[in-house]
């Protein structure tokens, strides 16, 4: 699969190479060695049939040199929980930030939307405001703590599969919401049309048209 099928798929949105200069505000590409990792989820971890899953914390994957080595280097040795996002999601239908980076690495390829809080108002955001980025499978991607993002997209109909760093306790349950903060260290809104969210008591924040990507494979 290469950027050029899934752009010929989407001409509504131009999709962009990861490794363009446009996504430094955003995020930077890391220079890790990670096979291991890539082979452990590759051979331990399918996507559903239908839906998306994440596992916050998988001590198997945490426990590997290759990320320990990668959490070190990223988050200078701070506590960070490493987990695995994997799913047939082929829509943006919600938004999130958190207080420092989020690190992805493509166990395979996906399309990864992007936004900056910066262009929040207050709980709300335009949804003609982000980018789209094409992450070839063994990519290692830093997402900045300003940089809003959700569930990483397939380009497939195989799904896709990706493991997620974060800052220990990001994702841990509060007593109660605050506002748009649903999690500790997660702060999150929904779009008006994903209703299972919004009956969730999550706040329809994400403003404007869905964003929706065509799988390179679809007839």
């Amino acid at each position: 699969m290469s950027l050029e099928e899934l752009q010929k798929k989407n001409p509504k949105y131009n999709i962009k190479d990861i490794y363009s200069q446009a996504f430094q505000t955003y995020g930077r590409i890391v220079n890790e060695d990670v096979d291991e990792a890539i082979s452990y989820v590759s051979a331990n971890v399918h996507p559903p049939q239908s839906g998306n899953c994440y596992m916050p914390s998988v001590e198997a994957l945490e426990n590997l040199p290759s990320i320990r080595s990668l959490s070190h280097n990223v988050y200078g040795h701070l506590d960070v929980i490493a987990g695995i996002v994997f799913g047939d999601n082929n829509v943006l239908n919600g938004i999130e930030y958190h207080q420092g980076s989020e690190t992805i690495i493509a166990v395979t390829d996906f399309v990864l939307i992007v936004g900056h809080i910066w262009d929040m108002k207050e709980q709300t955001y335009e949804s003609s405001l982000c980018e789209c980025f094409y992450v070839p499978q063994g990519t290692v991607v830093e997402c900045y703590g300003t940089t809003l993002h959700y569930t990483p997209v397939s380009v497939n109909k195989n799904g896709f599969r990706t493991i997620c760093l974060l800052l220990k306790g990001t994702g841990d349950s509060l007593p109660e919401r605050q506002g748009i903060l649903k999690k500790k260290n997660k702060w999150f809104v929904a779009h008006k049309e994903n209703l299972e969210k919004i009956e969730s008591g999550d706040y329809p924040g994400l403003k404007g048209e869905l964003i929706m990507i065509h799988h390179c494979d679809e007839s």
